[in-house]
């Protein structure tokens, strides 16, 4: 599915997870959980959303109810190496929730 920043600042609902993908470790896209399932947040323009830093990226969701925020990364060490790539499960952690961001 697919959300704008604007229909979820509009709507409100309980974000139940705030995932940051991370790909090259300088670029973000945002994925977030509702009780209606996972959405992909896309820009107006309809193109997804893409952020430059963890903080570019939580700063939209300051004010939003956040229950969790998490930072996923896709190592591709196993296809830089020649092993099959799909047998990787993504590195997921726990970061700080945006409205604890101190910007």
């Amino acid at each position: 599915m697919k959300v704008t920043i604007d229909q979820l600042q509009s709507q409100r609902p309980k974000i139940h997870e705030l995932r940051l993908k991370s790909f090259e470790c300088e670029h973000y896209l945002v994925q977030v959980t509702t009780d209606q399932g996972e959405s992909l947040v896309y820009a107006d323009n309809g193109k997804p959303a893409l952020f430059r830093s963890q903080l570019a990226a939580k700063f939209p969701f300051k004010g939003l109810e956040v229950a969790r925020a998490t930072l996923e990364h896709q190592s591709t060490y196993n296809e830089m190496i020649g092993l099959d790539v799909g047998s990787v499960e993504p590195l997921v952690v726990d970061i700080s929730l945006p409205d604890a961001d101190l910007s």
